[in-house]
């Protein structure tokens, strides 16, 4: 039997934000028996825990789709630390403490603090964004979305792919009203993300807050392979990849951060809320967090 933690991360109370199964212990357990988990679990995704391999690494990560081992991604990473601190698995001082976690790309710092409401906040630093190609034909991104081309961001907006870690297309709409109206095509999907090089699909909106304000996004999940359930509520690694988006013609104009909030969920009855910092330098320094509860566990017999 495997002991399991289950978790709602971007979000401070339980059911909303997105679902997440966390084995805490899972040495033993063969890549083909962690992937039967993962579609058993049913969730966008699941957990492994490990011990590192890597110098200076406290814990190792393995996350796993219904269909696939993914490098990296944020709700998991953030729900994971939280889960290890939370429950003593993991000794992490309440102020300035850091997790180095081992994952597919590397390992990379998660910080935890506690805010002065006594709930623990986790901050994962992913990797240094990487800019890809842009996607120009409206015809076929409205297509994939289920919009007309009105619904499309103007002007100097681009769809394009953004990597932290893991590739992101990225695509600029007008405004809230049209990310909530999408309606993703499956077959127009395919084709965009044959395009692209990645079946990540992101869509969002934006507007500028007060003066000193973080930048207000909105956004949805489109597209994620053929396989994995439903529409994701909260997605740590677009996040990122979208922060160092709206980072890059701020920067160019002489600005030396970028904050975000990112609001996701709310279509399928999960709100969450994603904090983005983006740091600028040579190789700028993205940052995403937020807050996640506990809200079970069991125990799980291993696959034959």
């Amino acid at each position: 039997m495997r002991t399991y933690l289950r978790l709602d991360v971007f979000t401070d109370r339980p059911f909303g934000g997105n679902p997440l199964a966390v084995f805490p212990e899972a040495a033993g357990l063969s890549t083909a028996a962690m992937q039967t988990i993962a579609r058993e679990m049913n969730l966008s995704e699941t957990v492994f825990c490990l011990p590192p391999a890597a110098p200076g690494a406290d814990v190792r990560l393995r996350i796993f789709t219904v269909d696939r081992e993914v490098p990296l991604a944020g709700h998991p990473t953030v729900g994971t630390v939280f889960a290890l601190a939370e429950t003593g698995r993991l000794a992490v001082a309440d102020s300035g403490g850091v997790v180095r976690c081992e994952l597919g790309v590397g390992v990379l710092p998660v910080a935890v603090e506690r805010e002065p409401d006594g709930a623990r906040r986790v901050t994962m630093t992913q990797r240094s964004p990487r800019f890809g190609a842009s996607i120009d034909d409206r015809g076929l991104i409205a297509a994939a979305l289920g919009l007309d081309e009105a619904g499309l961001a103007r002007g100097g907006a681009r769809a394009r792919v953004v990597d932290t870690g893991i590739p992101w297309l990225l695509l600029p709409l007008v405004d809230s009203s049209a990310v909530r109206a999408l309606r993703p095509r499956p077959e127009a999907c395919r084709e965009l993300a044959t395009r692209a090089g990645t079946d990540l699909i992101h869509a969002f909106a934006w507007r500028e807050g007060a003066a000193g304000e973080p930048l207000q996004v909105h956004t949805r999940h489109v597209w994620f392979g053929t396989v994995t359930p439903g529409e994701d509520p909260a997605t740590g690694s677009a996040a990122g990849c979208l922060g160092a988006h709206l980072a890059e013609p701020r920067f160019a104009k002489g600005a030396a951060e970028c904050r975000v909030v990112v609001a996701q969920g709310a279509e399928v009855g999960r709100p969450s809320r994603i904090d983005v910092h983006v740091a600028a330098g040579p190789e700028p320094s993205v940052r995403v967090g937020g807050r996640a509860v506990l809200v079970g566990g069991g125990e799980l017999v291993e696959p034959v």
